[in-house]
């Protein structure tokens, strides 16, 4: 599907975008997507940043090489979800769980991690410069050449026990 069909569908008011495939598209400044829970859907390499999002579930979702930079994306659901080398550059990802997703060389820098759900997230090669991820836990998260919040690199394997 591209972006065009997408926002004409949108537009003419469907919610119901259950296995779509949606690659390389740009939703910039995208609104309204809790009401769609895109759970189970292939939206690699999609611009969706600026927008808000919040409140959206994107679990189970291929997300790769997506960019969430800025966007408003509190108490999101992305359980199960790949996200490797996705950018969440800024974003405000307060309060989300990522429960078992995929966050292999994602791009968190700057972003807003409070009380986010990191519970078995692989987090290797991610870069989470200056994130603020107050209240986060990382129960049996899996830490491998990451850079932490504080600029801390943790080279090699570092798993976090329960």
């Amino acid at each position: 599907m591209t972006a065009d069909e997408f926002f004409t569908r949108y537009a003419a008011g469907e919610r119901d975008f259950f296995g779509i495939e949606l690659t390389d598209a740009d939703l910039s400044r995208a609104t309204g997507w809790e009401k769609n829970n895109p759970i189970g859907q292939t939206i690699t390499g999609t611009v969706l940043g600026e927008g808000d999002l919040s409140g959206t579930n994107f679990s189970a979702n291929d997300m790769r090489a997506c960019n969430f930079s800025r966007s408003k994306m509190v108490r999101c659901q992305f359980t199960l979800a790949n996200l490797t080398k996705t950018r969440f550059v800024g974003a405000d990802l307060k309060d989300s769980e990522f429960i078992g997703a995929k966050l292999i060389r994602a791009d968190l820098r700057e972003a807003a991690l409070r009380g986010v759900n990191m519970t078995g997230v692989d987090l290797t090669g991610a870069d989470m410069t200056g994130a603020n991820d107050e209240g986060a836990w990382y129960e049996s998260a899996f830490f491998c050449d990451t850079t932490l919040p504080d600029g801390t690199f943790l080279e090699g394997p570092h798993p976090v026990e329960d």
